[in-house]
């Protein structure tokens, strides 16, 4: 193991109150947690003068694993050679009711410090609000599910935890150094468990043929959602680009990677992935890029095809591509989940305009269009600027599709030319005495 360290609990029995300490005066008092007990954010916790290797001594090592990968060692005969990372335990006051299951809604207070440190890297108490999540559900790091996982209801206790459970080998600069492990205080302040338990962890882990697939499932699980907190962070900062680059990472390192044991691991893996797929969009869409926001709002569409926020950015998106159709079909879907969602009630109003826009924008053209017919269109042909390759190969393509005797229309997607070819052939097609009927604003059929 590496040289490891983190702050031990200053609990003094000969300091005063005005230390902050706890005193048991009454021998009754640990059944009492009213007597003689600090407010947990009023409290020292940490001297800073053990390393976490001479702490770990005195603690319960609770989940042992390789130290590497976060892998956990269940044969004790490799304990001693295998065992380098981990979760190690030490109660400060014990709680009272069940230790939380699978599925289990926690909440709790936390501050985290590194080795050699009296200052926490990171606390509850700064943002003011108690921590909440599931347990096993990939909301949190790995480290922190174990810890709260082994935890009564008011208990309060201390963990060291290794790397591996944590931000790994790399860390997330400038925040978290390099392979750091981290000793978190943790007290457990409700636990909600929830009305069915779905799956079991221990019944899985004993049908050995699924044993491979389950660590490698729960491992890049576990490297998603730390890629995702990464990417959250960044995003938070104003980074798009940079919170983009850990989304998609994320995404790429358990998009059809992942071997889906059961029911279980599908909903975690797909509840994961759209996420992922979400907070792409929301950047994307920051970004004005809108068809990669449209194709991630697809993506999340097939995984939760009612879910809100994907139809209304998709929207969004179309009606910035103008593509108004479609746009109000992803709408009016938003519209029938959450009629009165703000947002949603905004954008049914820029859409409007944008197709008052359109009828406008469609006038205006007809108007030029009545205009050229008193000029001769064979010298505007001539002094439109496209290729002559361009030239030949349209004026070959409408005199073949004049002399066939099909009765299907000729299709022009506008999207295939830039707006000097579209209008070229669009003057084409009339000085050749075909009929033009405007499909939408995309797509135009010629007719004989």
């Amino acid at each position: 193991m590496q040289s490891l360290s983190l702050k031990t609990l200053n609990i003094d029995e000969n300091n005063d109150v005005n230390d902050n300490i706890e005193e048991e005066d009454d021998p009754n008092s640990k059944h009492n947690r009213s007597v003689h007990i600090e407010p947990f954010h009023r409290q020292r916790r940490i001297d800073g003068t053990l390393p976490f290797s001479e702490q770990i001594k005195t603690m319960q090592y609770i989940v042992p694993t390789n130290g590497i990968d976060g892998r956990h060692i269940t044969d004790k005969n490799m304990l001693e050679t295998d065992a380098q990372g981990g979760v190690w335990k030490e109660i400060i006051h014990t709680g009272i009711g069940q230790k939380p299951t699978i599925g289990a809604c926690v909440r709790l207070h936390y501050y985290a410090y590194f080795e050699h440190r009296d200052e926490p890297f990171d606390t509850s108490f700064k943002r003011r609000r108690y921590l909440e999540f599931r347990i096993g559900k990939c909301d949190v790091l790995p480290g922190i599910d174990i810890a709260v996982g082994t935890m009564q209801r008011r208990e309060r206790s201390k963990f060291i935890i290794s790397s591996d459970l944590l931000y790994g080998e790399l860390g997330c600069a400038p925040h978290i150094p390099e392979s750091a492990w981290c000793l978190y205080v943790i007290e457990l302040l409700i636990t909600n468990e929830p009305s069915a338990i779905i799956y079991d962890e221990q019944l899985l882990m004993k049908n050995t043929t699924n044993r491979q697939q389950l660590d490698d499932f729960a491992k890049r699980i576990r490297l998603a959602q730390t890629l995702r907190n990464t990417g959250n962070e960044e995003y938070a900062n104003g980074q798009l680009d940079r919170a983009l680059r850990s989304y998609n990472k994320a995404r790429q390192l358990i998009h059809n990677k992942v071997t889906l044991i059961d029911g279980k691991h599908e909903e975690q893996y797909h509840q994961l992935l759209l996420k992922l797929h979400l907070n792409s969009a929301q950047c994307y869409l920051r970004l004005d890029n809108f068809e990669k926001c449209l194709r991630a709002c697809r993506d999340a569409l097939v995984i939760e095809p009612n879910n809100l926020k994907a139809l209304f950015r998709a929207s969004v998106s179309l009606r910035s591509l103008n593509q108004l159709n479609e746009a109000e079909k992803y709408l009016a879907k938003a519209m029938s989940i959450d009629s009165q969602n703000q947002d949603i009630l905004n954008e049914v109003e820029k859409l409007k305009e944008a197709f008052d826009l359109l009828i406008n924008k469609k006038s205006d053209e007809t108007f030029i269009l009545k205009e050229s017919n008193e000029l001769d269109i064979d010298d505007m042909l001539s002094c439109i600027a496209v290729s002559d390759e361009f030239r030949i190969k349209l004026d070959s393509v409408l005199n073949e599709f004049i002399e066939t005797t099909t009765i299907e229309p000729f299709t022009i997607q506008r999207d295939n030319f830039s707006d000097t070819e579209y209008y070229y052939i669009e003057l084409l097609a009339k000085y050749k005495q075909l009929n033009i009927n405007r499909i939408d604003e995309n797509i135009i059929h010629i007719t004989k």
